[in-house]
């Protein structure tokens, strides 16, 4: 994707929270990750609009302190059990935007126990600059 459209997601992750607006880092990590996943690269607006979804399915009070990697997970799950085709429409394949995810949140239980090769894991994943 065009710097230009990584741009147009940095510049969607901020909003208004309290009075200020405040950036949300792991919508932005999360949204960056699934743009070589979209059908088509102009639909940099409409995923920032699903990465303010996730924002807002995280930051609720019962899954605030689960890994995020797991929220992700749930939250393309749920996406899949309702069939929400707002959001999954965006993608070529939905299913490879879960294989994704769950390809991250194994990554990331990786590199939180140590285990052998838990660097590579999260290079593949994309998750290693996160």
């Amino acid at each position: 994707m065009a710097h230009s459209g990584q741009d147009a997601l940095k510049d969607a992750m901020y909003w208004e929270e309290r009075g200020e607006m405040v950036f949300h880092k792991d919508a932005y990590n999360f949204g960056n990750s699934l743009i070589p996943l979209l059908k088509d690269q102009s639909t940099t607006i409409a995923l920032a609009e699903m990465m303010k979804s996730y924002e807002q399915y995280r930051s609720r009070r019962s899954r605030v302190m689960t890994p995020l990697y797991a929220n992700r997970v749930k939250y393309i799950k749920r996406l899949l059990l309702i069939k929400d085709q707002q959001y999954l429409a965006l993608f070529s394949d939905p299913y490879d935007v879960l294989n994704l995810t769950l390809k991250q949140r194994a990554a990331d239980t990786a590199g939180m126990l140590a285990t052998r090769g838990w660097q590579e894991q999260m290079k593949e994943a994309g998750i290693w600059d996160d």
